[in-house]
Formats: C-alpha cells, sequence, structure tokens
C-alpha cells in the first residue's frame, strides 16, 4: 500500500486557516470609543462630571496608529504563502521572508482600516470659561448650543447632552 502526502496541501489547508483566523481577529478590533462604552478597568472607577456647551463640532476619522495583530497575522498568511514559492530550501526561504514582510505590512494596513472608525470633536466651553476640544466615537451626535455634561474618567473625556442619561 501506497500512502501519499501532500505538503502543499496541509499548507494550503493551514494558510486557509490562518486567513480565517486573521479575518476574525480584525473583525474583533473594531473601535469603539463613543460614550456608550467602557472598559474592564473603568468600572468602579469615580468619574468627575462638569458643565458646559458646545460651541462647535466638526466630524473626524478616528485611526489607530497600528495593528499588532494585523501584522502578526499577515505576516505568518505572507510567510506560509511565500514559502510555497520556488522549487529548492533557499528559494523557500526566501519567499517565506519576504512574504512574512509582504503580509506584516499588509496586515497592518487591512487591521487600521478595520479600527477607522468615524467621531466628532466638539469644541465646549465650560462653565468656568475655560474651552477644551474633545474628541468622541459617532454614537451620539451632539449640536452646537447644547448644555452638555463632561465627564472625566478612566475612559477619558466624554460628552453627553445635559440630563440625557
Amino acid at each position: 500500500m501506497t500512502v501519499f502526502s501532500s505538503a502543499r496541501t496541509s499548507t494550503g489547508k493551514l494558510a486557509a486557516g490562518a486567513f480565517l483566523a486573521l479575518s476574525l481577529s480584525l473583525a474583533g478590533c473594531a473601535s469603539t470609543s463613543g460614550v456608550g462604552t467602557a472598559t474592564p478597568g473603568s468600572v468602579g472607577q469615580a468619574s468627575s462630571v462638569y458643565h458646559g456647551t458646545v460651541v462647535s463640532v466638526r466630524e473626524v476619522t478616528i485611526q489607530p496608529k497600528q495593528s499588532i495583530i494585523g501584522t502578526a497575522a499577515g505576516a505568518v498568511l505572507g510567510g506560509l504563502a511565500g514559502s510555497e514559492l520556488g522549487g529548492g530550501d533557499k528559494a523557500q526561504t526566501a519567499g517565506a521572508i519576504g512574504g512574512a514582510v509582504v503580509g506584516g505590512i499588509a496586515g497592518n494596513a487591512a487591521g487600521k482600516a478595520v479600527g477607522t472608525s468615524k467621531g466628532f470633536a466638539y469644541i465646549v466651553r465650560f462653565s468656568s470659561g475655560e474651552s477644551k476640544e474633545i474628541m468622541q466615537g459617532a454614537d451620539v451626535y451632539i449640536a452646537p448650543g447644547t448644555p452638555v455634561d463632561i465627564i472625566a474618567g478612566a475612559d477619558g473625556w466624554k460628552l453627553i447632552p445635559a440630563g440625557a442619561y
């Protein structure tokens, strides 16, 4: 009885599995920076509340600086794909290294794109007369002239319409 083993088939299955893992991990990286979100570290922490009025608002794009998960997953996938190139050990090694570099760059870009979200930059005049710009996710839009509660806590600064919660 002859048993045939295909390294390319098992590598292809491994690459497909890694691609699925990358897709799922990047889907979990979507940014949620709105007023309705909190990190586990903020639970049980006290926040300071100030009062003020929104003076102006502009739309912004919130984009992460880099995607560690996307870079790592892309490098693994690129290395696997690159190692399939060439017939000799040296060619496969070179292909794996080149594929890992290109895959890492592409994975980082994909991770950043998935983590990008819309937000608003608000100029707020505090009741003390001081003004600050506060950026947050786009889950709540607050029009200029609206009185707001300004919450300074473990998750940063957040604005909500006064008396809304």
